[in-house]
């Protein structure tokens, strides 16, 4: 049976740093560690010389090719996020004989609304696929030798990997195999029980313990089961959140600046004063270069809320564990982040208990601290919908020394 262990930390607590030490520590496992970013791969194969950590090349054109060729060899493996979502069953197999330890870096992306047609959904369950007790799509044994538009979906039912919703709607589930496929599982990242992939654990009833991080230093960082560390700043002297009527009226209401707030005013004049809002945060009350400012949006509103003087400081609202923006110290965060309804309702549905209000800030949380506040640096933030500037409020007053 695997063993699942979450390492809950804050950002910058040395997470990564205990994970490093753990694997220079061990004297035989094999390990594969997943992270978010290039620049992060490099990390764990410099601080890692003994281990002699491998990165997937594009040798016969496909990494998917050569990381295979690396887990059959008993390579120790360190790639990307983007790769490790392409997993396979040859893949699965291969780290279950070899007895593979994996470090997360960061949790996966683990449930997506999966596109297809209401009319493709009733010809899928009247001719080929079954639906078990909780909601996952079985591909029916007597069209296992089927060939068609239909192969991926085939795949994904044989991975357990496809589940329905209100028997209208898909949802694509990261393969539950894979994570049992691993002798040990390490997941490096904060605020665990608020998390997608914690639901996703619950939903399949996978068991998972809590270590934090021990030590001082890059040197002495370790895991510990014990939770001996604690904020290492007064937030309430770094983080400087912007108290203007003017600028944070238009996110009053508690729905507000929300994916359906976008949508439904798109080509508004309430998304151009939004974005007259910003542009006044930038250019007038921080009057900064804009190689110190850092913004986000939903992806398919970047455009019409980019201005002069901030738009290059653009960064996706999900983007994690990259150190590349940590001199950023004017910060724009006009969003208000809710799940997905059609997620949330298929976790209620099958007794997953979820705190929407803990998922919103802790994706808030993740995506601040690409700014200057990982190392303990003044910034000032303008957050317009007064949820999740009450979310952030109170979680500085809870954490802060």
């Amino acid at each position: 049976m695997s063993e699942v262990i979450i390492v809950d930390e804050m950002m910058g607590s040395g997470k990564s740093s205990a994970a490093i030490n753990y694997i220079n520590s061990s004297s035989d496992e094999r390990f594969i560690v997943i992270t978010p970013y290039l620049d992060e791969v490099e990390r764990y194969i410099v601080s890692c010389p003994t281990k002699h950590f491998k990165e997937p090349l594009p040798k016969t054109g496909r990494k998917l090719v050569d990381i295979k060729d690396l887990i059959r060899n008993g390579n120790n493996i360190v790639c990307t996020h983007a790769l490790f979502q392409r997993f396979d069953n040859e893949i699965i197999n291969l780290c279950r004989i070899l007895d593979y330890t994996m470090i997360l870096d960061e949790v996966a992306e683990v449930i997506q609304e999966y596109e297809i047609t209401k009319d493709d959904i009733s010809i899928l369950l009247k001719d080929y696929c079954d639906v078990d007790e909780n909601g996952l799509m079985t591909w029916r044994e007597s069209q296992q030798s089927y060939c068609g538009k239909f192969d991926e979906v085939k795949n994904l039912c044989n991975l357990g990997g496809l589940a329905i919703v209100n028997d209208v709607a898909f949802i694509w589930l990261f393969p539950i195999e894979i994570f049992k496929a691993f002798k040990k599982t390490y997941i490096l990242t904060y605020m665990f029980n608020a998390q997608l992939q914690r639901y996703y654990y619950d939903y399949y009833k996978i068991e998972y313990t809590y270590q934090y991080v021990a030590g001082d230093s890059m040197d002495t960082y370790r895991f510990s089961e014990e939770k001996t560390s604690h904020a290492k700043y007064d937030y309430r002297n770094l983080i400087h959140i912007i108290d203007n009527y003017k600028l944070n009226v238009i996110g009053n209401i508690r729905e507000d600046l929300s994916l359906s707030w976008y949508q439904r005013y798109k080509g508004t004049a309430v998304i151009k004063q939004l974005q007259s809002n910003l542009y006044n945060f930038f250019r007038n009350i921080r009057n900064d270069n804009s190689k110190d400012n850092i913004w986000t949006t939903f992806k398919d509103y970047k455009h019409v809320l980019s201005g002069k003087g901030y738009t290059r400081g653009f960064i996706p609202l999900n983007m994690r564990a990259t150190n590349v923006y940590k001199d950023r110290t004017s910060v724009a965060y006009p969003i208000n982040r809710f799940l997905r309804p059609m997620i949330k309702d298929f976790f209620q549905d099958h007794g997953v208990t979820v705190d929407e209000d803990g998922y919103a800030l802790s994706e808030m949380l993740q995506w601040i601290w690409r700014s200057a506040i990982r190392d303990g640096k003044e910034i000032w933030i303008y957050i317009p919908s007064s949820r999740m500037r009450s979310l952030l409020e109170k979680w500085i007053d809870e954490v802060s020394i």
